[in-house]
C-alpha cells in the first residue's frame, strides 16, 4: 500500500472505545470465565472484572498507537482516552489504567505478562497457570489486532 488512508485519532479512539463499552465485548468476556473454569475468575466481582479488562484494553490499543504513531498521535490519543472516560465519568478505570501503564513498562522483556499478572494480582487469589496462559494469549492477541489496525492508515492528530 502506497498511500494510507489517513484517520483523525480522535476518532479511532473514540470508536474503539465505544466498541469497549458495548455489551458485545461483555457478553465475550463473560464467555472467557466461564470457559476457563477457574474458580477465582468466576468470583470476582462481575463490574470490576469489566473495569480491568477495560483498563487492559486501553493500555494495548494505546501501546501500538505509541509504537507505530509519532510521539505526536501518540499524545492526542492519550488525551482522547482521558477526555472520554472523563465524559462518561469513568475515572475509575483511568486510575486502574495506570496499574496496567505500570505493569507494561515494568518490563524490557514482556510488559503484557506484567500485565497478565497484574490482573491476576488486583483481583484474585490466584489463578491457574492454564488461566494465566489464556489471559496471555488473549491480550496479546489484542494488542496484535490494535498494532495491525493503526498499520492499515496514517493516524493523526486533531479532530
Amino acid at each position: 500500500m502506497l498511500f494510507k488512508k489517513k484517520f483523525p485519532i480522535e476518532e479511532y479512539c473514540t470508536t474503539n472505545l465505544a466498541t469497549l463499552f458495548s455489551n458485545e465485548r461483555e457478553i465475550g468476556w463473560e464467555a472467557f470465565r466461564s470457559a476457563s473454569n477457574d474458580d477465582q475468575l468466576s468470583r470476582i466481582d462481575r463490574e470490576l472484572y469489566y473495569k480491568h479488562l477495560r483498563a487492559v484494553f486501553i493500555e494495548l490499543m494505546l501501546v501500538a498507537i505509541t509504537k507505530n504513531c509519532g510521539m505526536d498521535v501518540s499524545s492526542h490519543a492519550h488525551f482522547c482516552v482521558m477526555r472520554y472516560l472523563n465524559e462518561q465519568q469513568l475515572s475509575d478505570i483511568d486510575e486502574i489504567y495506570g496499574g496496567y501503564n505500570r505493569a507494561f513498562g515494568s518490563s524490557i522483556y514482556d510488559g503484557v505478562r506484567e500485565m497478565v499478572l497484574h490482573f491476576a494480582n488486583s483481583l484474585t487469589d490466584g489463578l491457574r497457570r492454564e488461566t494465566l496462559e489464556q489471559l496471555y494469549v488473549e491480550f496479546y492477541g489484542m494488542l496484535k489486532v490494535f498494532t495491525d489496525d493503526v498499520k492499515t492508515f496514517k493516524l493523526q492528530p486533531g479532530g
